[in-house]
């Protein structure tokens, strides 16, 4: 498709919506779950042929997130679709996408990070250069270790060293720990001695490849800062994931080619929840070619699995490549900063321009004092991290509150730091953001679990719901008002009012001639804020009561 027809059906795609969203809404049946088991994974690994390679276009990508989605949002505030890929209690199961990992990880499994016990190519010396690349921004080298395993090889910016590749490394580990498929990063030292030149390897020069000799390796060193006093060099590697590349993906809609992608990018909560971890991270570059489908072979069936890659620019790693103070304060190009500065001339000084530098220069400008979750902007007008719903911000929250102070700990140990100041500091202010996060994303609907811990007792049904942020420390003081209602959402009676505890019994008399209820949660903060309820639906099945389905925010 060439790019004056990606603008045209792009133009198509946002009159559209615009007119879709104008439409009244139809009215529906109140939502009922029937028996059944909690899905735990969805099998979404069935054979399919080899899709062709999805290709990223760069001019109709930027007029789609720069103009198009600011339009459309601005124009026409309509609230997203509830997510698909969740079970009957709001979460995510295993898939392709996702895997739900933190509960099952120690700190030195956060520390290994998905390439686990592999020493590295530290350990496989010396190194084969297959092709490198000079010019541009971004100098670096693919290679094999001496045992074969490939890696592509990438350096800090000059002038800047440590920060890039250190958050490259360290964010990695976060996010793979958060559940998500990531390649193994890691950072290397190596001496250009250490370097060999492989059979066939090439040169990237501008638009044009040659074959590759000893003096463009030394020509890339002068580019590089030398990092040791023997004249050795850092650099962040990232080992290449065994399958056929497909290219990336988009967080909007499906792949024509792939059969087992059958919801839409921006319905899926695995990737609204990068809306909550990327604010945590200052993951700002989100973006189509900072993702990777490959085609894969497991237990003889060939699909594809959806990767995130590219984490340099996490925590202050875009600080080092671009020293923008207005980093996760705004989009690229933000039509809300343009047209809110226009009344003042440009005079209004914004919060985070009063911003001094970065507190320590290897970790770069990352911060935990004005950061605001809610106001965190990526980069780009990302699609499915704009839908993100309440539910999906408070599912996101869940996953984050199960980040441990040594799970931190590890990653950033993972960065090499060079200043014995720097990894304390990212620690805090890792945690600080994380809590930050977790007070803003777990009151976005009312923050009860343990729903499903019920028992019949003389009295009627008791449940032992448990107030999350109060359990995690972070928010005490909420109250709670319990309802019951019937199958249609009717009100049958007001169970508790203005309690320090969720836990509640519904009354005997009240299932009695019953098989299906609802209890209601809505939990009030000490300022007066109520948040949206969260709903318990309840089943009789073979005269047993139990848990069938949580609905939150209104879903």
């Amino acid at each position: 498709m060439n790019a004056r027809r990606d603008i045209l059906v792009l133009l198509g795609a946002a009159l559209a919506a615009l007119a879709a969203a104008s439409l009244p809404g139809c009215s529906s049946a109140p939502p009922r779950f029937v028996p059944g088991t909690v899905i735990t994974r969805i099998a979404d690994d069935a054979d399919i042929p080899e899709p062709s390679e999805n290709e990223f276009r760069r001019l109709s990508h930027h007029i789609e997130n720069f103009v198009l989605r600011q339009a459309r949002t601005g124009l026409s505030p309509t609230r997203a679709m509830p997510a698909e890929d969740v079970n009957r209690l709001g979460r995510v199961p295993d898939s392709s996408w996702y895997t739900n990992r933190i509960g099952a990880l120690s700190p030195r499994d956060v520390a290994a990070g998905p390439g686990g016990d592999d020493p590295g190519p530290e350990a496989f010396k010396p190194w084969k250069v297959t092709g490198l690349k000079i010019g541009g921004r971004n100098p670096g080298f693919n290679f094999e270790d001496s045992r074969g395993a490939r890696y592509i090889c990438k350096f800090d910016k000059r002038g800047e060293p440590v920060t890039a590749t250190a958050a490259g490394a360290v964010a990695a580990r976060l996010l793979w720990a958060l559940g998500y498929f990531v390649p193994d990063d890691r950072i290397v030292y190596f001496r250009p001695g250490e370097l060999e030149i492989a059979a066939g390897a090439t040169v990237k020069e501008k638009d044009r490849k040659r074959p590759l000799d000893r003096n463009d390796i030394d020509r890339l060193m002068t580019l590089l800062p030398c990092r040791t006093e023997e004249g050795g060099y850092r650099a962040l590697v990232s080992r290449f994931l065994e399958g056929s590349p497909r290219g990336g993906y988009d967080y909007a809609g499906v792949r024509d080619d792939d059969p087992n992608d059958r919801i839409p990018h921006q319905r899926r909560r695995s990737l609204r929840g990068l809306r909550v971890f990327g604010a945590w991270l200052n993951h700002v570059d989100q973006k189509f070619d900072n993702t990777l489908d490959l085609y894969i072979e497991q237990d003889g069936r060939r699909f594809l699995r959806h990767y995130l890659v590219d984490f340099d620019g996490c925590l202050g790693g875009y600080w080092a490549a671009r020293h923008e103070k207005r980093i996760g304060f705004a989009y690229d190009i933000d039509f809300r900063e343009i047209l809110t500065s226009m009344p003042t001339l440009g005079l209004w000084v914004r919060p985070y321009e009063r911003l001094e530098g970065p507190a320590n220069r290897e970790i770069g400008m990352f911060e935990a004092d004005i950061y605001d979750p809610a106001a965190w902007r990526a980069n780009y007008v990302n699609d499915a991290l704009c839908d993100a719903r309440a539910a999906d911000i408070y599912w996101a929250g869940t996953v984050l509150a199960r980040m441990t102070d040594q799970m931190i700990e590890a990653a950033v140990a993972s960065g090499r730091y060079h200043d014995p100041a720097a990894a304390p500091l990212l620690v805090d202010v890792l945690k600080r953001r994380r809590d930050k996060t977790l007070r803003w994303a777990l009151t976005r609907v009312s923050p009860v679990e343990g729903l499903s811990d019920a028992r019949a007792v003389p009295a009627g049904l008791l449940i032992k719901a448990r107030d999350l942020p109060a359990e995690s420390g972070l928010i005490r003081g909420l109250t709670w008002r319990i309802e019951a209602l019937d199958a249609d959402h009717r009100p049958l009676r007001l169970l508790v009012d203005r309690s320090a505890t969720p836990a509640v019994t519904v009354p005997a008399d009240l299932l009695e001639g019953r098989d299906y209820l609802i209890v209601r949660w809505i939990a009030t903060a000490t300022d007066g804020r109520a948040m949206p309820p969260s709903d318990g639906h309840y089943g009789r099945s073979d005269g047993a009561w139990g848990l069938w389905g949580v609905l939150r925010d209104s879903e």
